[in-house]
Parts: C-alpha cells; sequence; structure tokens
C-alpha cells in the first residue's frame, strides 16, 4: 500500500489473480508480535469476501475487513474469493 520504508502500509501487499480473486499478504518485520488490520475498501476492494489463510489452509468465513495479529517477523497471507 506504500512505497515508503518506514511507512506501516508499507508491510500490506496485494494484488488480484486472473480469476477474479485477490491475495493480501501482511508482513511484520518488528521484533515483536503486533496486530494489523486492513479494510478491503482501502484496496479498492468492494463487498464482502470469503477468507482462506494460505498457510494454514483453512477458510476463515465472509468479511469486508482482516484484523489480526502477527507474530515477530512473520506473516499472513489470504485469499480472498466471491
Amino acid at each position: 500500500m506504500s512505497d515508503k520504508l518506514n511507512d506501516p502500509n508499507n508491510q500490506i501487499w496485494y494484488g488480484q489473480m486472473s480469476n477474479g480473486d485477490y491475495i493480501i499478504g501482511l508482513f511484520n518485520r518488528d521484533d515483536s508480535a503486533k496486530g494489523m488490520q486492513v479494510n478491503f475498501s482501502d484496496l479498492g476492494i468492494a463487498g464482502s469476501y470469503n477468507i482462506r489463510d494460505l498457510w494454514k489452509h483453512e477458510d476463515e468465513g465472509s468479511a469486508t475487513s482482516l484484523s489480526v495479529t502477527v507474530p515477530a517477523h512473520g506473516c499472513k497471507i489470504v485469499k480472498l474469493s466471491k
């Protein structure tokens, strides 16, 4: 979401796949766990989407935003689909 190194939004990456699904990655570069939130509308993604954690291979329900705690030097990668 940002190209500025010290901007917290620099730790949120996203993109759209050819089938219309979206991938969102939340990256914590800090030395301690960190609460992170992203509203899909801030990314230009309108409406509610089904969320799937790609590391855990688990569905996490449907929502219009994502709010998680990411461990130190960890990440959360999800796929959004209709």
